[in-house]
């Protein structure tokens, strides 16, 4: 057929695309660090002003608060800093939970910060009062503040809706504000997007914010969906594991 790859064009180009594609575990996220720093990028916060060669790295922890203090170790190894944004509306975790709670310990002990993931899913179907809006976020920041020990100031959205992009809200910082992308290069992996296109595939921006979800990482590689379920299984099995010490194996001792 005329305009069509020849057999071996059609290896040579699953090979390259192959080589480009990004592998979510721990070993490839430690090297797109080393890259990172190899530029020469200083790693800012979301409380000052973002100048050239600064990169604002954060984590929307959607699920598995373990699996963001690993990635937080592994940052932390690598003399970089990043912020941590956690639900409290998740079904996977509860931040109240002990093992959560320790969890956000560990990431802030090893020197990173610690923000608020919203989700204006759970109280509106449609865009509310400002009003409205910034007083729940008030009181999750309040619960989460808590937790942490410390102030709550900035605002991840999850799955943000479009009446919240280039917005700014009194009282927080919003890791969408139109200060952080008018001038600022943006790049996430949500849904595993890095396997068709990675992060630096266009070069290096002067000014970066990069969101990383560390429930799409581990040791080995595996595809969203073999990673969400694998999470679902194993919160599964704790719940099971909780409700037969805390009602089943208790009640049976008593009678």
């Amino acid at each position: 057929m005329v305009g069509s790859l020849s057999q071996n064009a059609q290896t040579e180009l699953a090979s390259a695309q192959d080589e480009r594609s990004i592998r979510f575990t721990y070993d490839t996220y430690e090297d797109l660090l080393v890259q990172l720093r190899s530029q020469g990028y200083e790693f800012a916060s979301y409380g000052g002003g973002v100048e050239d060669g600064d990169v604002l790295l954060r984590h929307d922890v959607d699920w598995s608060p373990r699996r963001a203090a690993r990635m937080a170790q592994i940052e932390a190894d690598n003399d970089v800093s990043a912020t941590y944004f956690f639900l409290l509306s998740s079904p996977f975790y509860n931040a109240l939970y002990g093992e959560t709670r320790e969890a956000i310990e560990r990431i802030r002990s090893l020197g990173h910060d610690v923000g608020l993931h919203f989700s204006s899913h759970q109280y509106w179907s449609s865009e509310p009062a400002d009003e409205d809006l910034v007083a729940e976020v008030a009181r999750e920041r309040e619960i989460l503040a808590s937790v942490v020990g410390e102030p709550i100031d900035t605002v991840s959205f999850h799955i943000p809706p479009d009446w919240v992009l280039k917005r700014s809200y009194d009282g927080f910082v919003s890791t969408y504000e139109e200060r952080f992308f008018t001038s600022i290069a943006y790049r996430g992996d949500s849904n595993q997007r890095w396997r068709r296109s990675p992060p630096f595939d266009d070069g290096f921006p002067e000014r970066l914010q990069i969101l990383v979800h560390p429930g799409l990482w581990a040791e080995t590689d595996q595809t969203f969906a073999e990673r969400l379920y694998r999470e679902r299984d194993d919160r599964f099995g704790a719940i099971s594991e909780f409700l037969n010490y805390q009602f089943i194996d208790d009640n049976v001792s008593r009678t």
